[in-house]
């Protein structure tokens, strides 16, 4: 129902409801289908009138005391004064934009202890930092359930305003779990590149093994496929950029599923979880003055924990880190250990063909380097940008060279 019981009903009408239930005159399925209640609930109301029924007390079903505010000690609620009246008078792009559920996930890492949105909503109303305003309609989401850790990891890309000090949109990849919701890796990155995913999904691999699939959005996550440093710029079309993901998943025999055109709310999940982190990080960031995305990334490594370790989940009613860890004790992780004598360098670099000249020299990005071998043959050039490129031929490595 869209609306509290007590909105919907009168307590005349609930009262006549739960006394025939009571007296078996209608069944459970009955009673849950007029209150607009599930099981539980129902259970409950019946114990509340039950026991208003024998002390002979009056039955209601808005349980409000007199007083309509909570008292907080000094300081809590000193602490709490300070954070509403920064968001009100001394936030930038974030002034006058109230996360209620975010300011009690300060306050629980401040005090040791959990804290109700609702209170500091109603705290917020009753010393005017706050007025309540229409809430935003939520997404609907195609949602789907995996079987245990590794069966499907969902992976993107969010452009946004993370370091709102700076005016620039920057971007954040995030890696997920489907089963547990456990974040497995998220940076933020001046631009989105082919070799940024490629650099964290190596992170991911390495730290929890092979998952069975990835599951990546069509559209955005191969939209900037260039490398650019103080050395040079490497640019490749769009359908390249993709091909060395690809390449390099199905190279650890891990699939690759894409949303259809026009389905990117496929991946409800983790859209969901950009906007968790849309909802803080930048926050954070404009308070604490971040101008970088190495300094932003601390801010992100603690939420990252937080909503890991911390939270518990909507949905699973679980907190990810132990929905993780009991499915492995249970068995149903599908993670594969990578094959120790698998090449990660091949795997996780950039690929590119070139042709050995007569002189058994290859060009690359302006300068000659010796092949020795395989003249007037194609060998493929990796790159790992800034640190080393390595000449194969088929998966034999011919040479390497230090950048």
């Amino acid at each position: 129902m869209g609306s509290r019981l007590h909105k919907r009903l009168s307590v005349e009408f609930v009262q006549e409801v739960l006394e025939a239930f009571n007296e078996k005159r209608i069944t459970e399925e009955i009673a849950c289908e007029l209150f607009g209640l599930k099981r539980a609930r129902l259970y409950k109301l019946r114990r509340d009138w039950l026991r208003c029924q024998l002390k002979g007390e009056e039955f209601r079903l808005w349980n409000r005391t007199k007083s309509n505010f909570r008292t907080f000690p000094e300081d809590i609620e000193g602490w709490l004064h300070k954070e509403l009246m920064y968001i009100r008078n001394e936030a930038n792009t974030y002034r006058g934009k109230f996360n209620f559920s975010f300011l009690t996930e300060l306050a629980e890492k401040e005090f040791g202890r959990t804290f109700d949105r609702s209170v500091f909503r109603r705290f917020a109303l009753r010393y005017g930092y706050y007025h309540a305003l229409p809430e935003e309609k939520s997404k609907v989401y195609t949602r789907f359930e995996t079987s245990g850790p590794g069966v499907l990891y969902q992976h993107d890309s969010s452009h946004h305003l993370w370091l709102p000090l700076t005016g620039e949109r920057h971007a954040l990849i995030l890696t997920e779990d489907d089963y547990s919701r456990k974040v497995l890796s998220g940076k933020v990155v001046n631009a989105e590149s082919t070799w940024e995913h490629l650099i964290l999904t190596r992170g991911v691999i390495e730290r929890y093994g092979s998952p069975l699939a990835y599951y990546v959005d069509n559209h955005s996550i191969f939209r900037y496929v260039g490398y650019t440093s103080r050395h040079y710029k490497y640019l490749k079309g769009p359908d390249e950029g993709e091909i060395q993901f690809k390449r390099a998943l199905e190279s650890l025999g891990i699939g690759l599923i894409y949303t259809g055109k026009g389905e990117a709310q496929a991946k409800g999940k983790i859209e969901k979880r950009f906007d968790y982190f849309q909802r803080r990080s930048p926050y954070l960031c404009e308070k604490h003055k971040i101008l970088r995305t190495e300094d932003a990334q601390p801010i992100l490594d603690d939420l990252i924990y937080y909503y890991n370790d911390c939270r518990v989940h909507q949905e699973t009613g679980e907190i990810p880190t132990k929905r993780w860890e009991n499915a492995v004790k249970e068995g149903k992780s599908k993670l594969k250990a990578i094959d120790k004598t698998a090449d990660l360098d091949w795997v996780f670099s950039i690929h590119d063909v070139r042709h050995v000249k007569k002189d058994g020299t290859i060009s690359f990005k302006g300068k000659e380097y010796k092949v020795s071998k395989y003249s007037g043959q194609e060998v493929t050039v990796c790159l790992i940008p800034e640190v080393k490129i390595m000449v194969y031929k088929d998966r034999d490595k011919i040479c390497e060279y230090h950048l």
